[in-house]
């Protein structure tokens, strides 16, 4: 018996990003017993509007790029500098997020191997902000898949025929419905314990297996 776990993330969300030696950790431990989906949560819905008058404003591209810099370097990730905001930021995530949600269903329907997902999703952003590549364009989209010998037919008809978008909207509504308020978010088993933001090693572990061992023969899930 597994637990069932969505990781809700925003392929450009620097948290995200650094936090992924914790979900490598999670998996390697426990990735037997966890049956993991590959959720989107975009929370960057327009980059321009955040420079113009949100969240990033006084900073503006500059001070976005010294920011996540900053931050990568903070939780040991080398070699980010973040220039990507300055040079070719993406207009909105939500571009890259439908890819995710293409190949979540190429791989549901058999036309990808398991795992593409995960696989797919971590590309993108490591290409973003490890590469200083626009994800956002649908080039860079294939050619991420190309590197994975993911095959593109089924991504593009997937985007080409409004299925990701969909996909994306239903895990909006499940967002809501959840009360995510953002990436990265953990939710176990539909909802019995949820872990959100920039959670320590040791809780997420500790929560991990908290769950699994409830699921043990034996044990009580009253």
């Amino acid at each position: 018996m597994s637990i069932v776990v969505d990781h809700w993330s925003d392929p450009l969300c620097v948290w995200a990003f650094v936090a992924e030696g914790r979900v490598d950790d999670v998996l390697a431990r426990y990735g037997d017993r966890l049956a993991v989906r590959w959720r989107v949560v975009p929370v960057f819905g327009s980059v321009p509007a955040r420079f113009a008058h949100g969240a990033w404003k006084d900073a503006g591209p500059a001070g976005r790029a010294e920011a996540t810099a900053k931050l990568a370097a903070r939780f040991g990730v080398s070699g980010v500098t973040g220039q990507v905001w300055i040079d070719d930021p993406p207009a909105s995530t939500w571009s890259p997020s439908a890819a995710v949600a293409a190949v979540r269903l190429a791989e549901g329907a058999g036309e990808l191997p398991g795992g593409a997902t995960g696989r797919y999703l971590r590309a993108l952003r490591h290409r973003f902000f490890a590469e200083n590549l626009n994800v956002a364009r649908r080039s860079a989209q294939a050619e991420t898949a190309e590197a994975l010998a993911l095959p593109w037919a089924p991504i593009a008809a997937a985007l080409d025929d409004g299925r990701a978008l969909a996909a994306l909207w239903e895990d909006h509504e499940e967002r809501v419905r959840l009360g995510i308020q953002g990436s990265p978010t953990w939710v176990f088993d539909g909802g019995r314990a949820m872990l959100y933001g920039n959670v320590s090693e040791g809780v997420l572990r500790a929560t991990v297996a908290e769950l699994v061992a409830g699921v043990e023969p034996g044990a009580s899930r009253c």
